[in-house]
């Protein structure tokens, strides 16, 4: 009996273990049945996570690479049209399908953009074609003209007579040039180039990928009065639009001077690049950036507004009113007027991911569908992700879609309370109800965008909800009407009577963001997210807002593990720039950065966003806890040895050389004996390097180069791109 109880209860428990995954299985597969019409949602989703992975790779892809992924999408179209009756067919052949269409997009893309130019080290005269003009605001409160060159040509020494460059070199003039220039001048000016610049940190912001992808050569810096030759008038569209709004700004400025003309500048033709550093950085502290950069909020304020007055103007006419499709009318108008509002401001990116949302939902009206719904956010995405796959990688796209999706689940979600509670017959209800509709939107996107502005910021604004529940409404019922009433007045010379109460609302708002900045910790620093951190965030807001049910609800867990991510990750100990010219060093609540006292304020800037820590000057000649500095060297002691710093031009001596494990040399390539090294030579040839401690009580460095890889828009050291050379003739 014994026997048999000791033979027979294993295959009782091995059955009822069969039994349970048996159920589960099968409960599971009811559910994915169920949200059968949920899957086509994923597919963006799923082409953003291919688009994003290509990008993260540390080596390119070669074109049979690339064969196989068309072959893997074809495979899985196939697939799914000849088994799709499976579940299992239905799902792997979408995810794989999907990935592998993200990555072959973005690496089409990718190569066919020409390569970066071999720009001058010296001063060099050049001639270029002018392409747009825009207001720059310095730190000194001066401003300075912003010139986009296009058929760029060199004409000094070697350079004479080479080809123009095929991509766009942008241009900053002298704050005192007294040269206006507008859109089809050429341009004849002496100046300093550099290229894109590296990252500051290995896995920190690429504005070589940006730079890439815009089609962007580098930057100029003038260095005298240049000269402008104006010939005809502009021809092209794009050079006439980029006049009309050249001439609106300066009339613009002309009617409201100083900070509140910027800001209208900004809002009405896109002119961002005029505002204060210090209203920018007040604006952002408070949570309202956003109301600064042209994109969806603007987009649907002025279509509310042109598609209202519409359907008002069509309602006066007892024929319109009865016969005609008014609403209708009045959508096919306002999306009219919102494409001529987003190429009058520059048509951005993010003011071009609104408007093809803002076409959808209004073809969705047309055809009595719902307007707003994750369908078209699916369709909108995937479309941009086609046209522009690199902006997987971009702030504006991720801020967009995390709100949005935010927005359209948490009203799908929220719709029957709020829905009883509008048509309950208690009045506070109701009015509760109307209330709620405002709070809920700044809510859900301000929640949404936190993660998004944590990676790339490294910040959190805690009192966003405030300050956005009082200036959105004024932006959309006083400051953004009065603009429109602007801009049909300009043709008459009458904007100042519009623009004058426009400035009104503007200072409200401006003084608003003053007040809420000052509140205590209205801007808190804190450690970026990291890009593992940051799609872990995304895979869990997807799970949430694209799943129906309470099947949702485990998106929560990797969304709270995204934003608990930087506090478990490894902190870099030491840093050191791509030019080798500053180095920071993590010294408890401080990162101290040297050698020079003014550090450059682009590294400093993305050093602190990675850190979140404040910034300080490494001592001259201090010697107390783990970091000790002295003529120009400073140790960081380390549990299994110390870190060298060598921040001058002399040698390490034997004393120096004294338990140092590792010895970062800024001036040459010299080292102590028996310790790694990491020399001017090295950070010129990998890039930036971030020390890391390791588990095992070392130190990792991790270089730029070994993140990066050789990729198309990863230039050689140096920053050396391809010789402007013509073209060889042929035998």
């Amino acid at each position: 009996m014994q026997i048999m109880t000791g033979v027979v209860l294993p295959r009782q428990h091995i059955d009822r273990v069969r039994a349970g995954l048996s159920r589960m299985k099968a409960g599971t597969s009811t559910w994915l049945w169920g949200q059968h019409a949920r899957f086509v949602l994923w597919l963006p989703a799923l082409m953003a996570a291919g688009a994003a992975l290509y990008f993260t790779l540390s080596w390119e892809p070669s074109a049979i690479w690339a064969w196989a992924a068309a072959m893997v999408v074809a495979g899985c179209m196939a697939a799914r049209l000849l088994w799709g009756t499976g579940l299992p067919v239905r799902m792997g052949c979408g995810v794989v399908g999907a990935c592998a269409a993200g990555a072959l997009v973005a690496w089409v893309q990718a190569h066919h953009m020409p390569p970066f130019p071999d720009l001058p080290r010296r001063a060099v005269h050049l001639a270029g074609r002018v392409l747009d003009v825009e207001a720059q605001a310095q730190r000194d409160g001066a401003q300075a003209w912003r010139v986009r060159l296009a058929d760029v040509r060199f004409l000094d020494g070697i350079n004479t007579g080479m080809p123009p460059l095929r991509r766009v070199l942008v241009l900053r003039l002298r704050p005192d040039d007294a040269c206006v220039p507008v859109p089809g001048d050429t341009l004849l000016a002496r100046v300093m180039l550099s290229p894109p610049a590296f990252p500051a940190v290995p896995g920190g912001y690429d504005a070589q990928r940006r730079a890439w992808f815009d089609g962007r050569a580098g930057n100029a810096r003038a260095l005298d009065g240049v000269t402008c030759r104006h010939g005809h008038a502009p021809s092209g569209l794009s050079a006439r639009i980029a006049t009309l709004r050249q001439a609106m700004d300066a009339r613009i400025r002309m009617a409201l001077p100083g900070d509140r003309g910027a800001i209208a500048a900004t809002v009405l033709v896109g002119a961002d690049g005029a505002i204060a550093p210090g209203v920018r950085g007040a604006f952002a502290d408070a949570g309202l950036a956003h109301l600064l950069a042209v994109a969806g909020l603007h987009l649907a304020i002025v279509m509310g507004l042109v598609m209202a007055g519409a359907r008002m103007g069509l309602a006066l006419s007892e024929r319109a009113a009865l016969f005609w499709p008014c609403r209708q009318i009045a959508a096919a108008c306002a999306l009219l007027a919102g494409g001529g509002y987003v190429i009058i401001t520059g048509a951005h990116l993010p003011a071009q991911r609104s408007l093809f949302m803002a076409g959808l939902a209004v073809v969705a009206l047309m055809a009595g569908r719902r307007v707003v719904s994750m369908r078209a956010l699916a369709v909108a995405v995937a479309i941009l992700l086609c046209l522009n796959a690199e902006d997987v990688a971009e702030l504006p796209l991720q801020m967009s879609a995390a709100a949005v999706m935010a927005l359209i689940a948490g009203f799908d979600a929220l719709r029957p309370y709020l829905s009883a509670w509008e048509h309950d017959v208690t009045w506070w209800r109701r009015t509760g109800a109307r209330l709620a509709h405002p709070l809920l939107a700044s809510v859900l996107a301000g929640s949404a965008c936190i993660p998004v502005g944590m990676a790339h910021f490294g910040t959190v604004q805690p009192w966003f909800m405030l300050a956005n529940l009082l200036a959105v409404p004024l932006m959309s019922v006083w400051i953004m009407p009065w603009g429109l009433a602007a801009c049909m007045l300009m043709p008459l010379g009458w904007e100042r009577l519009a623009l004058a109460p426009m400035g009104w609302g503007i200072g409200v708002v401006a003084w608003l963001a003053r007040q809420v900045a000052c509140l205590p910790v209205a801007h808190i620093g804190v450690p970026a997210i990291g890009n593992g951190g940051l799609a872990l965030f995304f895979a869990g807001l997807c799970w949430l807002c694209l799943w129906g049910g309470w099947g949702r609800l485990p998106g929560f867990v990797p969304v709270a593990l995204a934003l608990l991510s930087p506090w478990w990750g490894a902190q870099p100990v030491v840093m050191v720039s791509p030019d080798a010219r500053m180095a920071g060093v993590v010294s408890g609540h401080m990162l101290l950065t040297g050698p020079a006292a003014h550090p450059d304020p682009f590294i400093l800037r993305e050093w602190q966003r990675v850190t979140g820590l404040d910034a300080g000057v490494l001592p001259d000649d201090a010697g107390q806890g783990p970091l000790s500095c002295q003529g120009g060297a400073c140790r960081v002691r380390e549990h299994d040895g110390d870190i060298l710093l060598l921040l001058s031009a002399r040698g390490p001596g034997r004393g120096l050389c004294r338990d140092a494990r590792m010895v970062v040399n800024l001036w040459a390539q010299g080292s102590c004996p028996g310790a790694a090294v990491i020399g001017r030579f090295d950070i010129w040839r990998n890039g930036a390097y971030a020390l890391y401690p390791d588990r095992a009580g070392g130190v990792r460095a991790l270089s730029d180069r070994q993140v990066r890889g050789a990729r198309p828009w990863v230039m050689r050291p140096g920053g050396a791109g391809v010789p402007d050379l013509p073209m060889a003739r042929a035998e």
